[in-house]
Order: structure tokens, then C-alpha cells, then sequence
């Protein structure tokens, strides 16, 4: 049972957790915290009977605002840009409290920070180092929301459904050497994080203004970073502009070219083929880490890694986005790598008509063909479920949840990114509020005769023959 929450930035998805909040722990008291607390925040902290702090969090005051607030047993939800994960993680677990995020931040992605410091790849690495020594203390699931965070839980829905479907018998794996061994026997090739949003919002943007179904400062931030992928051990060559990073896991690389001038195919059970766009996000490194056979497991010489350090086995992972129409109308606004012609923001919920957003996990095999897996959840139905939400926002909102009830049943793990949660558990929390939720087998291929399932295939803009 939780007694107190903290939720850090009280926009789309801090208003959207709050009735999921208040149905599971209604004994909790919740306090917000947000830089501005506007008429609308306003109305909601009052209907709710929350507390309200009404400060930006930075670097020089995180501790004397938020420490007051945390003592053992309370849960901090971070949900703000630009706030500090790390930094936040330190002070609830100094104060005996539970945290968790929707995505690993720094303190500002702006300033004259080199664009690989704050990289996906990059910000994870330094959370994993941050993470060691901190086994024992109090839990802390971090860049659990949606995605990354439930698609996680997806991916491993996916390979036992896939598996079942290629006739294999395969016991569930307890381990992640298990899961990279499934993956591998499978011939798993590649792993899309497939969302195509298709919520209407008819009017809107209007000139100069951003419209995004969840943050548009977020999303900006995105799509201006390099596209980031984890990288399969069966690619033949680095796309053009492809660089590997000189150190950590080495699971995943970039490619010089903002996200959202990166197109990509995809495909999804209701809409078929379309095109989306190669955004960073975290998940398509942790999968990727997570699913690399290292060949550790007593493996022979002809089973280790190579001689340029590449382990046996790793599918390529990424984020396959088709946002809103109305976001693909804001990113116009977009120049390469900044966001200057842009002159306002809008988070769109109330003026959603219909649509819903088709967010789940493709996995493709060279052996055994395909799987999408994942939510068909419309606008109509999330708002008949809790007030406050779009599609996007509540399958959020509910992975936000599911993943604080994982945390309680597991107090003491330290520092947890999404792949180490008991998936079934967690699946079983979130799926009343995905629904429909479900598995569509499919042979779809990116080209014709394209079984290879190189990046090349994938990518519609760029030429093929890329050399080493």
C-alpha cells in the first residue's frame, strides 16, 4: 500500500495517471509538483483535492523542494522534461523512497553538450554505471511508460506467441540468456517498435503551432537527435552516415541524420504497410542489449564473438513511428537540427474526433515470418475508461501503473530498466486498459523476396548497396 505519491510535471501524463492513481491506491495522498500551474492544473488539483508545489525543478534545487516531500514507502513519479533521472533516483532512494519514470533525462538537452552525450545510447549507459553498487536499495523502474517501458513486456509476449506459431517447443525462459536464446533459435531478425497513431484532430495545428497527442517538447527533442537503433549481428554494413559508439554495451548505433528526415517501412494489422519515421527512443537499446547472445553460456570457440568484438547473436531493434496527422502537419516546422519556426505547442486530447493509436512490437524472422503484437486502442474507449486521456496518453498512463505494482512486489532491486520485470505480471495489469490487445501473425516483408531483413530493405529513401 502507498500513502504518498509525487508526481513530477503534471501535463498529459501526470494529469492522466492521476485517476488511475486514485482507483488503485485511494488512500493515497498525491501531491504534484509542476513549474506552471496554470488554470487547467488548477481546476484538476482542486477536483482531486491534491497538494500542489508549483516550482521548476533544476540541478540547484531539486533536493530542498522534492527531499521534504519523500520519506520511506513514498512514490515519486517523474514525469517532467529535462529533470534529472539520476539525480532524482539518488534523493528517493537516500529517503527510503520508490521511483519511477516514463524515459531517462538529463538536466537540459540544450547548452554545448556534444549531441552523444545525450544520445539514448549515452543517457542509458550512464544510468547503467550510476545503477552498480545500488542492488539493495529501494526500487527504481526506470523509462517505463509505454515505450519504452510496456513494449518491453510486449517483445517477450511476442517471442512465446511467435515461437508456439513456428511449432517450437519452448519452455517460458526465467533469464535473459534464455530470452537471447529464444530469440536466436527463432532466427529473429528484427524487432520494430511499430505505432501508427491514427487519432483525428480535424483544425488543428494551427500556423506555427506543434500538435502532438503527448509531450511536443519531447517529441521535438527527438525527432531533432540522431536516429538511434540497436544493431543485429546480421547487418552487412553501416547505413550511410552510420557511426558505432566507442564505449559501453556496444548493442546499438546511430546514424547522422535528425530522426524525423529518416524514414522507415513498417507495418501494422490494421493499416498494412505504411511509412513512419526512425525516432531514437531507450527501448531500442535495452531490447537489443537484452537480446544478445554473448555466447557465454559455455559456447565453443565458433560460438563467441568475433574479431571485431561482435557477439553471435543480436536482432536489430528501432522505433517505427506514424505520429497523428496533425503532428506530421507540426513537423513541417522542424528545420534539420532545430526547432526555431515553431511558436507554440499543443497537446491534443479534447479535440481528438476519433482514431486510435496502433502501438506494438513487430518481430521479424528469417525462418519463421512475422508477429505484430500490441494495442488497437481507440479514443472512444479510453475516454469512456478514465477521464483526462487520449489513446496515446492511457496506454502510458496504465504501463505507469502496472509497473509501480511491480515495484511494490519488488522493494528492494535498485535501479530496474523494463526488461527485468516479471512480464506476465505486468502484462496482466496493463492489459485491461490495452484492450484490444493481442498477437497478428503475418508474412509481411519490407521488399519483395527481401528475407535477408537488412536495415537497407527497411529504409526507402537511401540506396542499397552500401559497402563496409
Amino acid at each position: 500500500m502507498i500513502e504518498q505519491i509525487v508526481i513530477v510535471g503534471f501535463g498529459c501524463i501526470g494529469q492522466a495517471v492521476l485517476p488511475l492513481l486514485q482507483r488503485t491506491w485511494p488512500r493515497a495522498a498525491i501531491t504534484v509538483v509542476d513549474r506552471s500551474l496554470d488554470d487547467r492544473r488548477r481546476q484538476v488539483v482542486a477536483a482531486h483535492d491534491l497538494r500542489a508545489v508549483e516550482a521548476g525543478i533544476t540541478a540547484d534545487n531539486f533536493a530542498p523542494v522534492l527531499g521534504p516531500l519523500l520519506r520511506p514507502g513514498t512514490f515519486l513519479v517523474s514525469l517532467a522534461p529535462s529533470v534529472c533521472s539520476r539525480d532524482l533516483i539518488a534523493l528517493t532512494q537516500h529517503r527510503g523512497a520508490f521511483y519511477i519514470d516514463a524515459g531517462i533525462e538529463p538536466w537540459d538537452y540544450a547548452g554545448n553538450a556534444p549531441a552523444s552525450q545525450l544520445s539514448n545510447y549515452a543517457l542509458r549507459e550512464r544510468m547503467l554505471a550510476f545503477a552498480r553498487g545500488r542492488e539493495t536499495l529501494p526500487t527504481a523502474l526506470v523509462a517505463h511508460g509505454a515505450n519504452p517501458g510496456m513494449v518491453s513486456v510486449l517483445v517477450k509476449a511476442a517471442l512465446m506467441e511467435l515461437a508456439g506459431h513456428a511449432g517450437l517447443e519452448a519452455v517460458e525462459p526465467r533469464h535473459r540468456a534464455g530470452w537471447a536464446a529464444l530469440a536466436r533459435r527463432l532466427d529473429l531478425r528484427v524487432i520494430q517498435i511499430s505505432e501508427y497513431d491514427s487519432q483525428q484532430a480535424p483544425g488543428f495545428p494551427r500556423d506555427g503551432e506543434f500538435a502532438n497527442t503527448w509531450s511536443a517538447e519531447g517529441f521535438i527533442t527527438e525527432c531533432l537527435q540522431d536516429a538511434e537503433l540497436g544493431w543485429g549481428t546480421h547487418e552487412p554494413a553501416l547505413p550511410p552516415g552510420g557511426y558505432r559508439h566507442s564505449d559501453g554495451c556496444g548493442a546499438a548505433i546511430a546514424i547522422n541524420r535528425p530522426g524525423h528526415r529518416t524514414r522507415v517501412r513498417s507495418w501494422s494489422p490494421a493499416h498494412g504497410p505504411f511509412d513512419a519515421y526512425l525516432i531514437t527512443h531507450n527501448e531500442s537499446i535495452s531490447i537489443a542489449a537484452y537480446l544478445t547472445d554473448d555466447g557465454a553460456q559455455g559456447a565453443g570457440a565458433a560460438d563467441a564473438a568475433d574479431a571485431a568484438g561482435r557477439p553471435p547473436y543480436r536482432p536489430t531493434v528501432y522505433y517505427a513511428y506514424r505520429p497523428t496527422a496533425a503532428t506530421l502537419a507540426s513537423m513541417q516546422w522542424l528545420d534539420d537540427r532545430t526547432a526555431t519556426r515553431v511558436r507554440g505547442a499543443r497537446i491534443l486530447r479534447d479535440e481528438i474526433v476519433s482514431g486510435e493509436d496502433e502501438l506494438g512490437v513487430l518481430l521479424l524472422s528469417g525462418r519463421y515470418g512475422g508477429i505484430w503484437y500490441g494495442s488497437h486502442l481507440g479514443i472512444e474507449r479510453a475516454r469512456t475508461l478514465v477521464p483526462y486521456n487520449s489513446a496515446t496518453s492511457l496506454q502510458v498512463a496504465s504501463s505507469l501503473v502496472a509497473g509501480m505494482r511491480w515495484v511494490l512486489a519488488n522493494q528492494r532491486r535498485g535501479v530496474v530498466e523494463s526488461e527485468a520485470v516479471d512480464f506476465r505480471s505486468v502484462l496482466a495489469d496493463a492489459a485491461p486498459w490495452w484492450a484490444p490487445l493481442g498477437g497478428h501473425v503475418t508474412d509481411w516483408q519490407p521488399k519483395p523476396g527481401a528475407r535477408s531483413l537488412v536495415i537497407a530493405d527497411f529504409l526507402p529513401d537511401w540506396p542499397t548497396t552500401w559497402r563496409r
